[in-house]
């Protein structure tokens, strides 16, 4: 149904929206992205934390098979806890004897030999089971620590003791 609009210009037919109602459609859509869009941004983070605790979760199985095999826990004697990880999960195929891999490190989240979470922060390993290697620091005595930071400002961001 057209309505008639009474206009100084000449009588004409209205077949648009006007500026105002133009304005308040937009102010509308805006204050809903300001409300659904921090929520997307948190829920992409918390999907890449779950994402990453997920894959500690699985070094740690990788380790206990190692252990399993070895009798022992890597060792973490290198100045580079990260690469102690990655040498000792990888496997050398042309070792004598040669070892199996013990978890499959994705490639192109290898670098400078350190394995780095979805964060691009490097995993870092330390093994506590020798005597030597007691502190408080330690958060699993008589296993190990396996963490990695997330970009927040928490110093051991998402690790395995919690």
């Amino acid at each position: 149904m057209k309505y008639k609009v009474w206009s100084i210009k000449g009588s004409g037919d209205r077949t648009g929206f006007t500026l105002i109602e133009v304005i308040v459609v937009l102010s509308i859509i805006l204050v809903l992205a300001s409300l659904v869009i921090p929520g997307l941004v948190k829920g992409r983070y918390l999907s890449r934390k779950a994402a990453t605790r997920a894959e500690i979760s699985e070094m740690e199985r990788a380790i206990a098979m190692y252990n399993s095999d070895y009798g022992a826990y890597p060792s973490d004697s290198s100045d580079n806890s990260s690469s102690a990880l990655l040498d000792a999960l990888k496997g050398d195929p042309k070792a004598d004897p040669p070892r199996r891999p013990y978890y499959k490190f994705l490639p192109k989240r290898i670098a400078n030999n350190e394995y780095k979470s979805i964060f691009d922060k490097p995993f870092y390993y330390r093994e506590n089971e020798s005597e030597k290697t007691k502190t408080d620091e330690m958060k699993n005595p008589f296993t190990f620590d396996i963490w990695t930071h997330d970009g927040k400002d928490k110093a051991d961001g998402i690790n395995n003791w919690e």
